[in-house]
């Protein structure tokens, strides 16, 4: 495992340098298509209003606003389902409907449903030993401490096997690595959650079937369900990711929960066999107090109300299920929360977990219903979030001016010019983007300013590509940018300040909508200089919570402990600190200016 290890301290060392540049020992390769050429669905969930299904409007409505009142939830969608109908929805702006969303783990509840099929056609069973399922020449000796583990194993994340979320940033071949790694005590004595079993899960579904997991599930699942605009990512051998790497639209995750919820029954066809709905959705083992108090199934989070279960990904991914209440709630957010206790899953089941019963004739209420239909409406158009960004040196903000006034000015003061920055790998998509997908920055080198057609635009070089953004001022703008082959919808929203010694400043915030990130950015200009300060979410306090859980969980090493040590942790802090919110000055240059000018994909005139 030391090989693991040192690899991923490199990564972390590198990031925290600010040297991406060739760092990833994974082979980067073009995925991601654009959502825009995707199919759409041409089937829809029913709809209906919350008193036909036995709830009220005002319920779902206060749920709705106190979700959007928890900064630190970050919700992007909600969607509430009652009897197969669904009887709210809200996509809270910049996040348009109907987009995919990233589901972190929550996919790994998806991945566990194709395990059952497998069971169910007869070609696997739980108690089967993994080493029999793979090619014995692709582990060494030491890997036959896995003798005894089984598919139950890493369905219940019992493996204890050593090889685990650093593997992916560590080499090319995740199967060998996981079979040929050290097991940390007895399989199936303890909890020890590992994404890696559930990628294992996928290549055993490969292995079996000589299908990807996502080409095993399109005809038995996704088509049958109509769901179309969806995209899992692969690792290096073509092998789909399993427990992370799916991005998904909340109506069609909406889809798999009330396919669950009806016994694996879909138009009068069994898509996911009962008996596996069965097994999968009780408790098999009991977690750690970090992951919460009920338990975990087949790659099933349990929930409070008796019987009731979560398809749960972090930073607020969640299908949640609720059997005896007939009800699916999709959640998609941004939270600074890692684990699958969270204020958005405390904030959901305070409406309808414990003593919730619902009414068993609810009276029409048009009223109600009425101001649940606005409040979705107007949340789908207007971004009320604009977080403050905090930045330590920065002097007092003064937000003096009428905002037109102040945007004239900033506009007046910025366009056409254009700065050669300091050498720093800031990139444009957030850390754990680029750690997640493999793509990492080469850094932005150079940004500008240019207002064409009443438009302002945010210029940037990152590496060797120009790119351009348009700035929405009272609502963002969505953009799609190429990086490095893959193209990422980017929301961006501005505002105009002043500081207190009267220097002109430009507020930014790129929103990710199709994942769970933001990154924020506060300009500062002074006669031909800029100052840029960075920030991101989740942020600097998410990251070591997660470096702390991978490191430190199941693995010992003189590397990892030094590490981890209480007086190292001050200095991974205050690094990650200057990584998380880099601080990046530039000098106006003309030079600058042509060449992005003769490079930008529209002509412009100054």
């Amino acid at each position: 495992m030391l090989k693991e290890q040192q690899a991923m301290l490199e990564l972390i060392f590198n990031l925290i340098k600010g040297n991406t540049e060739h760092t990833s020992k994974v082979d980067f390769t073009p995925q991601k298509p654009s959502f825009s050429k995707m199919p759409e669905s041409a089937q829809r969930l029913p709809r209906s209003s919350p008193e036909e299904q036995g709830i009220r409007s005002a319920q779902i409505m206060d749920l709705m606003k106190e979700l959007l009142s928890l900064n630190k939830v970050d919700i992007h969608q909600v969607m509430v389902l009652r009897h197969g109908y669904v009887i709210g929805e809200c996509h809270y702006a910049p996040y348009p409907e109907n987009l995919w969303h990233i589901t972190h783990s929550l996919c790994k509840s998806i991945t566990g449903i194709a395990i059952g099929m497998l069971i169910d056609d007869g070609k696997l069973r739980l108690d089967d030993k993994v080493l029999d399922i793979f090619d014995k020449s692709i582990f060494s000796i030491r890997g036959f401490q896995q003798r005894n583990l089984t598919v139950e194993h890493l369905l219940t994340m019992t493996s204890l096997v050593q090889f685990n979320e650093r593997g992916a940033v560590s080499c090319n071949d995740w199967v060998r690595g996981f079979l040929d790694s050290p097991v940390n005590g007895t399989a199936g004595s303890k909890f020890e959650y590992n994404s890696m079993n559930t990628y294992m899960l996928s290549a055993i579904v490969t292995e079996i079937t000589g299908e990807s997991l996502m080409d095993y599930l399109r005809p038995r699942l996704f088509e049958p369900l109509g769901i179309t605009r969806i995209f899992w990512e692969s690792c290096p051998k073509g092998i789909t990711k399993g427990g992370w790497g799916l991005f998904l639209c909340p109506e069609d995750a909406a889809k798999i929960g009330q396919l669950c919820l009806q016994k694996g029954m879909w138009n009068q066809c069994q898509l996911v066999p009962l008996q596996w709905l069965e097994e999968a959705c009780v408790c098999h083992v009991e977690t750690p107090k970090q992951f919460g108090a009920y338990g975990y199934g087949y790659q099933m989070w349990m929930a409070g109300r008796p019987g009731s279960y979560v398809f749960n990904g972090m930073l607020g991914q969640n299908v949640l299920v609720y059997p005896d209440l007939d009800m699916v709630i999709v959640t998609n957010a941004g939270s600074n929360e890692l684990f699958h206790t969270s204020l958005l899953s405390d904030t959901v089941a305070k409406y309808f977990e414990g003593d919730f019963i619902p009414e068993e004739h609810v009276r029409k209420n048009p009223w109600a219903y009425h101001k649940l239909q606005n409040f979705q409406r107007k949340t789908g158009i207007h971004d009320t979030r604009f977080p403050v960004v905090s930045c330590a040196g920065l002097k007092k903000v003064l937000w003096y001016g009428s905002e037109s006034y102040k945007r004239k000015k900033l506009i007046s003061r910025t366009e056409g010019r254009f700065y050669k920055l300091e050498k720093q790998h800031v990139g444009i998509l957030p850390l754990i983007m680029q750690v997640f997908h493999n793509n990492f920055t080469d850094g932005i080198s150079e940004v500008g300013f240019i207002v064409k057609d009443q438009k302002f635009y945010f210029c940037f070089r990152e590496g060797k590509k120009a790119s351009m953004m348009e700035v929405g001022w009272k609502e963002a703008k969505i953009t799609e940018l190429d990086m490095h082959g893959e193209p990422y919808l980017v929301a961006v929203k501005g505002q105009a300040a002043y500081d207190e010694d009267g220097h002109t400043m430009l507020k930014l915030k790129f929103s990710f909508i199709e994942e769970a990130s933001t990154r924020q950015l506060k300009i500062r200009f002074t006669d031909d200089q800029l100052e840029m300060m960075w920030s991101e979410c989740p942020g600097k306090d998410l990251l070591l919570t997660g470096l702390d859980s991978i490191m430190s969980e199941g693995t010992s090493s003189f590397l990892l402990d030094s590490l981890m040590e209480k007086d190292t942790i001050g200095l991974v802090d205050l690094l990650l600190d200057q990584t998380i919110c880099p601080k990046v000055k530039g000098e106006e240059d003309d030079q600058v200016r042509e060449r992005f000018l003769r490079e930008v994909p529209i002509s412009f005139t100054l």
